[in-house]
């Protein structure tokens, strides 16, 4: 049998993950060990949700990067380790484009520059065979209820909140590549059921406007789009490499989760009514 560590067990992506699978045994905690660390090399894979609030502030020292350290303590070759980068390590440009896993790393913020410098640490720290990256698009699921927890779907709860509809200023035409938080925790199974190494994208493969994105939701009473619209980064990303061990996202499954999460939405704005 397997044995997978779940740290950051309280984490969005984290919460009600679970390995219905025989071949697998979960062990869930909080937080990274901070004695025993060779307790590590207990386990067949690691898979790390925790991240430090500083990460999105200023770039991290290597000592800091809770990633980096986990692999430190890494002293056999059946543990593998599996680090939740993002898309972001591909830059930000206005103009819709399509990246793979090959593509060019062009990091533009605080947020990006650490996923950076953690991916090139774990590669330099751990055999090929041993890491498992996974560069993740946009996520919808429901709304998290934490503080500073600055998400899309926050940001349509809180306008819808406070103001009884959304104000857009993003705009309206730009294009990117949203998944579900469901459809990611399919994929990490896979990727843990199947034994995988090396780099994979996980993302829809295709892009819905913004506008497209907020009529998925929402009804258009509800949705305003400002005369000051701003620029705004697009991207697809291409996941044909991890399709050859999950199946496909689809545009009718995006936008069905998409309507039910609407709904939950405006049933809560009306509870504050």
């Amino acid at each position: 049998m397997k044995k997978v560590l779940i740290i950051g067990e309280n984490s969005y992506l984290a919460s009600d993950f679970e390995l219905k699978n025989d071949a697998f045994s979960i062990v869930k905690t909080k937080r990274p060990f901070e004695n025993n660390l060779e307790k590590y090399n207990d386990y067949d894979f690691i898979v790390n949700f925790c991240i430090q609030p500083e990460h999105f502030n200023r770039l991290l020292a290597d000592e800091e990067m809770i990633d980096y350290k986990i692999a430190r303590h890494i002293k056999n070759d059946k543990t593998k380790f599996v680090f939740l980068s993002s898309r972001k390590v591909y830059g930000s440009c206005t103009e819709l484009k399509t990246y793979d896993e090959n593509s060019e790393l062009k990091p533009f913020d605080f947020y990006s520059k650490n996923k950076c410098n953690i991916e090139q640490k774990l590669t330099e720290t751990l055999q090929p065979e041993q890491l498992i990256i996974l560069r993740t698009g946009n996520l919808i699921g429901k709304p998290s209820h934490r503080k500073n927890y600055g998400t899309f779907i926050g940001w349509i709860e809180s306008e819808l909140k406070n103001n009884g509809k959304i104000v857009c200023t993003i705009n309206k035409n730009a294009k990117k590549d949203f998944i579900t938080k469901d459809y990611f925790q399919e994929v990490l199974k896979s990727v843990l059921e199947h034994n995988l190494e090396g780099i994979y994208n996980i993302g829809a493969n295709f892009a819905l406007s913004t506008e497209e994105l907020l009529k998925s939701i929402l009804p258009e009473n509800y949705i305003e789009f400002s005369p000051k619209e701003k620029e705004s980064e697009q991207f697809i990303l291409d996941c044909s490499k991890i399709y050859n061990f999950a199946r496909k996202f689809t545009e009718e499954e995006f936008k069905i989760a998409c309507s039910n999460l609407g709904e939950l939405l405006l049933n809560k704005t009306k509870e504050h009514i």
